[in-house]
Parts: structure tokens; sequence; C-alpha cells
């Protein structure tokens, strides 16, 4: 039996679909790679924000107690020594914490565990595991200090606090 000379052309929307689909194979292939290296930098950059910022209060933390209380030299007047003395201005003029050891404990804790020298930063499953258990240790550490210290770890106001933040919604008892 002869072929119909019209089959190549009834396989016509075939063809173009199946060209159309591997293109978008492809295309989405590519475009999958580079978004997820995306997200991948903007999920590091908040966990390591995050970490920073835990840091930073365990540092102003440990200068506030009584027990580490350090004077800057006033005659430096390079722009770094500058900066730190502004930043020892700052942390005198807040109220100076009372000095225990298990506040001491608890603040060296809090360093250690969000000091960024000592986090690996490669990209294996282990590292990653490591990182995030360091930041929740780090968020009950400073969980706790402030619960010592009597202060929030809340940084926003209450008026700033919309209706599905749970964190603003205080409980009666």
């Amino acid at each position: 039996m002869a072929t119909d000379p019209l089959d190549d052309l009834l396989e016509l929307e075939n063809d173009y679909y199946k060209e159309g689909y591997d293109a978008g194979v492809a295309d989405s292939t590519y475009a999958g790679l580079i978004e997820g290296k995306v997200f991948g930098i903007e999920k590091g950059y908040e966990k390591a924000l995050e970490l920073g910022k835990l840091h930073g209060r365990a540092l102003v933390w440990r200068e506030r107690s009584s027990f580490s209380v350090k004077e800057v030299p006033e005659e430096s007047s390079t722009p770094e020594n500058s900066d730190s003395s502004r930043l020892g201005d700052i942390i005198k003029t807040l109220s100076q914490l009372s000095d225990n050891t298990r506040f001491r404990r608890h603040v060296e804790g809090l360093r250690t565990a969000s000091d960024s020298a000592t986090i690996a930063k490669d990209n294996s499953d282990e590292a990653v595991t490591e990182f995030d258990d360091r930041v929740a240790r780090a968020k009950a550490k400073a969980k706790v200090i402030a619960n010592i210290v009597g202060e929030s770890l809340n940084s926003t106001s209450a008026s700033n606090v919309g209706i599905e933040d749970a964190t603003g919604l205080q409980a009666r008892h």
C-alpha cells in the first residue's frame, strides 16, 4: 500500500509540539539552575544576616556587663578607632547589666556559637546542617539572655506588627 502524501502534513502539528517541548525542557533546565542559585544566595544571606545580628547582640551584651567595661583611649584619631570609640560611647549610654556567672556563660556561649570565623562556609550537606544548628543554638542562647536581662529580642514596634504576625499578640493570663 502506498503512503499518503498528506501524512507529513498531518504530522506537522505533532512535530512542532515535540520541537517546542524539547526547547522548553532545555530552557527550563537552565532557568531552574539560575533560579536555584539565586534562591540559595538569598537564603544564605538571610541566615548569615541573622547570625551576624545575634553576634552583634552578644558583643553589646558583653560590653554592657560590668565584667568587661573597657575604656577607649582618647588620643586615637584614625577612622577605624573613631568608629569604635563612637560605638563605645553609645554602649556607655546604655544601662549597665549586672554581672553573674550564668549571664556571663550564656553571653560567651552566644558569642562562640555566632562567631563567623569558626563556621564552615562550604556547600556540603554537613556544613549546611551544622550552620543551621548553630543558628538555632544562638537563637536559644539569645532568648535566654534576653529573659535574664529583661529585654525583648523582637526589634519591631507593636504598631508595625501586622495581624498575620503572631508575635505581636499578647497573651492574657
